[in-house]
């Protein structure tokens, strides 16, 4: 991974991370770059429990919103279950 790279996943990380709010916690983020495109895994702690999401774009930048919108869609699933789910 060259610098830009990890400035991308590291400003990545921090953003995910207010996204999700308190409760998960970002495990790892993984770039794969390659000449078909670029590919995310970002691993969460939600819960006791692992969860990833993933994306996939032409770029690097196009993995930035997807990743969001996904970080987003677990942290409301998340936030459902809590008021929801079985206790």
């Amino acid at each position: 991974m060259n610098d830009a790279e990890a400035q991308f996943a590291e400003r990545l990380a921090e953003d995910l991370a207010m996204v999700l709010g308190v409760g998960i916690a970002i495990d790892d983020i993984d770039l794969e770059l390659g000449d078909a495109g670029a590919h995310a895994v970002a691993t969460l702690l939600i819960d006791g429990r692992v969860e990833t999401i993933e994306a996939e774009a032409a770029d690097l930048i196009g993995l930035y919103r997807p990743l969001v919108e996904r970080a987003s869609e677990r942290r409301l699933a998340s936030a459902f279950w809590q008021m929801i789910g079985p206790t």
